[in-house]
């Protein structure tokens, strides 16, 4: 069963507007989000050390970071998606802009460099009864990350205890 080994909650919202989640290294990720298409229906793409995410007309997001051992189960907690994405540094940071300024969140290093990772993000919006998402204008995501060869060892271990 797939365990946490670290978990971030980014303490800073992030105000006017998310564009997404980038390696800390890349100086040219800041562009290449830029690349990345989103919408509100499919609101995450990814691409080299980039994560693209849309917050859907909210003016502020919350981002809690979460670190596997392996893939985790599925969730419930709002939409989900699912993708990869190679990372140089192996550390990401939430990016946002406004007015052709751009902001850095927050920093939340997954411990290797140079890697293919998977992720799963889940996004809900933040209501409750006559506080509807247009009035709050918050936008939760929950960002999954586990490395797929970390998700093969213990296949492959468990095929050849089967097989004594």
């Amino acid at each position: 069963m797939a365990q946490i080994i670290k978990t971030f909650l980014d303490p800073r919202k992030i105000s006017r507007y998310l564009e997404g989640i980038v390696d800390t290294e890349d100086v040219d990720a800041t562009w290449q989000i830029h690349n990345l298409i989103t919408t509100s229906e499919i609101w995450s793409d990814s691409g080299p050390n980039a994560i693209a995410l849309d917050s859907t007309h909210c003016d502020d997001a919350l981002i809690k970071y979460e670190l596997w051992d392996s893939e985790p189960t599925a969730s419930d907690w709002g939409e989900s998606r699912s993708g990869s994405v190679y990372l140089t540094s192996g550390k990401v940071q939430a990016m946002s802009s406004w007015s052709g300024d751009s902001t850095y969140n927050e920093e939340f290093d997954l411990g290797r460099r140079d890697q293919e990772w998977r992720f799963r993000i889940h996004r809900k919006f933040l209501s409750e009864e006559d506080f509807t998402t247009d009035i709050i204008s918050l936008v939760l995501f929950k960002v999954l990350f586990w490395s797929p060869a970390e998700t093969a060892h213990p296949c492959a271990e468990t095929t050849r205890t089967h097989g004594r």
